[in-house]
């Protein structure tokens, strides 16, 4: 199954280590929930190195979710999706109280700080006791000082992989980029969001300013 996203030299690494996170630390018929699902890339990771499992894909496109449908139809009853609305996550009808590991990759950028916060919340409600929250997503970038370090970080990538990760001339264009539909959170606001819903909480990868992040629900 081909990457949805070509340009983002760093992105097949960082989802491996996912993906093999969820393998090494779930159990035969253990339940996932993926969290703006898409087309089922990642999904298709996952099930690849376990075949065993069980995801659910939630996302708001319909067509998103068939497209999934076909993709990962070799995986038989082991992936269902539902489609539902991040922006609203307390709507969201999930098909069972409680799962193992709740995930989401690149997708919360297109939320709003308060939706981020609501989702993060809702997960743990979702999750068993001891299960994980792994977001994978861009942060925002807040110190205009060591933005012309952010931007060596950003060379050395395209020069290491032939393609670059977003980049701007200065941080006040960076800023101005974001807009209203690219709203990644600041890595503090992740402290105090995964804190706020109980979670504990570590980087687990960071390149450039793409993270993986994992939150685990206190027994």
């Amino acid at each position: 199954m081909d990457d949805p996203i070509q340009r983002h030299p760093t992105r097949a690494e960082q989802l491996d280590i996912l993906a093999t996170i969820v393998a090494e630390q779930t159990v035969q018929g253990d339940r996932l929930v993926d969290l703006g699902c898409g087309g089922g890339y990642v999904a298709d990771l996952i099930l690849a190195k376990r075949p065993d499992l069980q995801i659910t894909g939630v996302d708001v496109s319909a067509k998103a979710l068939a497209e999934a449908a076909g993709n990962l139809a070799k995986y038989g009853d082991r992936w269902r999706s539902v489609e539902g609305d991040l922006m609203v996550a307390s709507e969201i009808d999930l098909p069972r109280a409680y799962f193992r590991i709740v995930y989401s990759a690149l997708t919360f950028h297109d939320l709003s700080d308060s939706a981020k916060q609501s989702v993060i919340a809702w997960a743990v409600e979702h999750m068993s006791d001891g299960g994980y929250f792994l977001l994978y997503d861009r942060l925002r970038l807040t110190e205009a000082e060591l933005f012309p370090p952010q931007q060596t970080i950003w060379r050395r990538i395209e020069r290491l992989h032939g393609d670059g990760m977003r980049t701007a001339d200065s941080f006040e264009a960076y800023v101005d980029d974001l807009g209203n539909t690219n709203r990644p959170a600041a890595l503090g606001d992740y402290f105090d969001w995964f804190a706020s819903a109980g979670l504990s909480m570590a980087v687990l990868h960071l390149h450039g300013n793409v993270a993986l992040i994992a939150g685990a629900k206190r027994r």
